[in-house]
């Protein structure tokens, strides 16, 4: 086994990896693994800083399931706040581990950024629970803003990735497509 394993490049490992770790952590399989974030070259994929809902975008505003200010802090460590001067924690330092990126099954490939990256809880506060799984469209655009959407324990990435294709319905405000803008920025989409 080690000698057939030895045989096997460095990208075959890497794609093998990137399917087991696909394969365990809820994502479909078979799903493109292929698939990068559009932000690998940024340092912490822009996850690193202070982003508020967006005021200027109703649906996003009055979605209950929206925190009113995430905290980053280098891709790691995730804070969720009610109100948008962060005063009401939700959940504060909660740890996270990357788990790899996957394509939005609404908008991609015609939008080849349309990218999730995922996110998985490592820390075991009660209060962090219900952000197990974490998906973001990691900040892109101009002004930067970016999309999340989490879910707790009985969720998965599977789950949040098909929010995508959630039939309209302005009373559930589905399709979630919570927008979150860096600090200080309003009316960022």
């Amino acid at each position: 086994m080690i000698q057939q394993l030895s045989a096997l490049t460095v990208g075959a490992i890497a794609t093998l990896s990137t399917g087991l770790l696909f394969g365990l952590s809820g994502v479909a399989l078979g799903q493109d693994t292929d698939v990068v974030s559009p932000n690998a070259d940024v340092p912490y994929m822009g996850v690193d800083g202070v982003f508020t809902l967006d005021t200027s975008v109703p649906s996003s505003l009055n979605d209950p399931r929206n925190p009113g200010r995430i905290t980053f802090t280098e891709m790691e460590e995730f804070s969720f706040y009610r109100d948008m001067a962060g005063n009401d924690p939700i959940a504060e330092s909660c740890q996270y581990s990357y788990q790899g990126a996957a394509p939005d099954p609404f908008y991609y490939p015609e939008f080849q950024t349309s990218v999730w990256d995922l996110f998985e809880l490592t820390s075991d506060d009660p209060a962090c629970a219900g952000f197990e799984y974490v998906a973001l469209r990691s900040p892109h655009g101009e002004p930067i803003h970016m999309h999340v959407r989490y879910g707790g324990e009985s969720s998965g990435f599977e789950e949040l990735l098909q929010m995508s294709l959630a039939e309209a319905d302005s009373a559930e405000i589905n399709p979630w497509w919570s927008l979150y803008c860096a600090e200080g920025v309003t009316a960022c989409d």
